[in-house]
C-alpha cells in the first residue's frame, strides 16, 4: 500500500512587507484648513507590523513631517489689524493604525497618532512666534493596490493640545486635513 501524500496548503494570500522596518514605508501628502490657515504638508511614515492576517492588520506608527502655511488669514486676533505674514507646523507622531487589504485591490484603513508639533509664524505687528504643543490626529484612508504600493485618498482631523494658551499661532494648528497617501510596508 503506498503511503498517503501530505495535501498541500494553499498559498498564503496575506501580505509579506519587503521593506525593512527602518526605511520608510509609506508617505503622506496633504493639507491642513483650519480657521482660514492652509497649510500643506508632506510626512514620511515608518511602520511596524503587530498583527498581521490575510487581510487585516495592525500596526504601530511613527510619522513625520511638516509644512508651511499656502494661504492665511487676513488677521491673526479677529476683530483687530494683526497681518500674519508666516506659519510653519512640523510633527513626530506615534500611533497604532488598522490596514485592511482586499485580495481584489481595494485598501482601507485608519490611524490614531499623538505627538509634538513644534510651530512658529511672523505677524506684522506682534512680536515673532516660535513654540511647541501636542497634537492628537485620526485619519482614515481609502486605496487600491498597484503592484506592491497602495496609492490612495485620506481624510481626518487634528486637534493641539497644551497647558498655555497665550499663543495666537496655536489656534491655526491642525484642523480637517485632506490628502493623498502611498504605503509600500
Amino acid at each position: 500500500m503506498a503511503a498517503a501524500q501530505p495535501e498541500e496548503a494553499p498559498p498564503a494570500t496575506r501580505r509579506v512587507g519587503q521593506t525593512p522596518v527602518w526605511l520608510p514605508r509609506g508617505a503622506f501628502l496633504g493639507t491642513f484648513i483650519r480657521k482660514g490657515a492652509v497649510v500643506p504638508q508632506a510626512r514620511l511614515q515608518w511602520q511596524l507590523t503587530l498583527f498581521q492576517q490575510k487581510k487585516d492588520g495592525i500596526v504601530l506608527l511613527m510619522e513625520g513631517g511638516g509644512g508651511w502655511a499656502a494661504g492665511l488669514p487676513d488677521t491673526a486676533v479677529e476683530g483687530f489689524d494683526a497681518p500674519i505674514h508666516s506659519l510653519y507646523e512640523h510633527t513626530l507622531m506615534f500611533g497604532v493604525g488598522y490596514r485592511n487589504q482586499d485580495p481584489a485591490g481595494l485598501h482601507w484603513g485608519f490611524q490614531v497618532t499623538g505627538g509634538p508639533v513644534w510651530y512658529g509664524a511672523h505677524y506684522r505687528d506682534l512680536p515673532v512666534e516660535h513654540d511647541s504643543a501636542g497634537l492628537m490626529e485620526g485619519r482614515i484612508h481609502v486605496g487600491y493596490r498597484f503592484g506592491p504600493v497602495v496609492l490612495g485618498v485620506s481624510g481626518g482631523y487634528a486637534e493641539p493640545f497644551s497647558y498655555t494658551r497665550r499663543s495666537v499661532a496655536r489656534q491655526f494648528l491642525g484642523g480637517a486635513q485632506f490628502g493623498f497617501f502611498a504605503d509600500w510596508r
